[in-house]
């Protein structure tokens, strides 16, 4: 969903960036920098979406939908190539 359209369907249920930051006690600026994607505050993208009836990763999936990472080649082994005696030091 882009800028517009988040906007729209937000006056659509009768909310303006100014009420919901009143509602949330943040400024103006921050929703609307969250709005465009300008920044990321977690707590306000979902408040945003959750007054659309929406996930935040269906609001803004560039942003909030879970990338997988690839898989990890050295966990669980010591990251230090030090014995007990010397303290563990490198």
């Amino acid at each position: 969903m882009d800028a517009i359209e988040i906007i729209y369907q937000l006056r659509r249920i009768g909310k303006s960036q100014a009420q919901i930051a009143r509602e949330l006690g943040i400024s103006g600026g921050v929703v609307n920098n969250v709005i465009h994607d300008r920044i990321t505050a977690h707590a306000v993208a979902t408040y945003i979406a959750a007054l659309l009836g929406h996930e935040v990763g269906e609001v803004w999936p560039s942003r909030y939908v879970f990338k997988p990472r690839g898989v990890a080649t050295n966990r669980g082994k010591a990251n230090y190539s030090g014995s007990a005696k010397d303290g563990g030091k490198p």
